[in-house]
């Protein structure tokens, strides 16, 4: 099951043309989906204090029943999809919401006398589709990387584990984001699903 994580706060533009293609695309294919849109669904990204109190005792647990949806479709999920734009350089702060309210401890990871261990390790294929207004070249080489390195690295990866396979792991982004480019995005993100 494909689980795709979409966070933009528009329902129009590039983002959701790519989204738009990428659902046909599966749909067409027959290939089984959850489709999961943080802004249309009015998710929170904001924790509680309840929840911040219980954050260590909670078991991987949430009283929300939203978050308990999305940890369901997380559960059922061998392909995990995220979809955003890149602001200041990384994930804009809606998806570090999802991770601090969905993929809590006793759920996404569980803490060991040397750090973590994921717990989500049935997820074998990760894809990251973003759009950004700078080009991928200079999000990579001058800022850092952020999303190959601290989103996909270290974030995700807590939760999932290393992925081994050589092609189990992918960024396609649209970038600069700009009509003329998004035929081509289309395309590199339809590839990727087509394997």
């Amino acid at each position: 099951m494909i689980t795709i994580v979409y966070a933009h706060p528009l329902e129009e533009g590039m983002n959701a043309a790519t989204r738009n293609a990428l659902v046909e695309h599966l749909r067409a294919a027959n290939q089984p989906y959850n489709l999961i849109n943080l802004y249309q669904e009015g998710f929170n990204p904001v924790m509680t204090m309840e929840e911040r109190s219980s954050f260590f005792a909670c078991a991987g647990e949430s009283t929300d029943p939203l978050v308990q949806k999305y940890q369901k479709m997380l559960r059922a999920a061998d392909h995990l999809v995220f979809m955003f734009p890149v602001w200041f350089n990384e994930q804009p702060a809606f998806v570090k919401g999802f991770f601090e309210r969905v993929c809590l401890p006793g759920f996404g990871y569980t803490y060991t006398g040397t750090g973590t261990a994921p717990l989500l390790t049935h997820i074998k294929r990760l894809t990251v589709i973003t759009s950004s207004g700078a080009p991928t070249e200079m999000l990579t080489a001058v800022y850092d990387n952020m999303i190959e390195l601290q989103f996909i690295g270290h974030v995700v990866r807590i939760m999932i584990g290393t992925l081994t396979d050589e092609d189990a792991s992918a960024w396609i982004n649209l970038g600069p984001a700009l009509p003329k480019n998004l035929g081509a995005h289309i395309a590199a993100v339809k590839a990727r699903f087509s394997r």
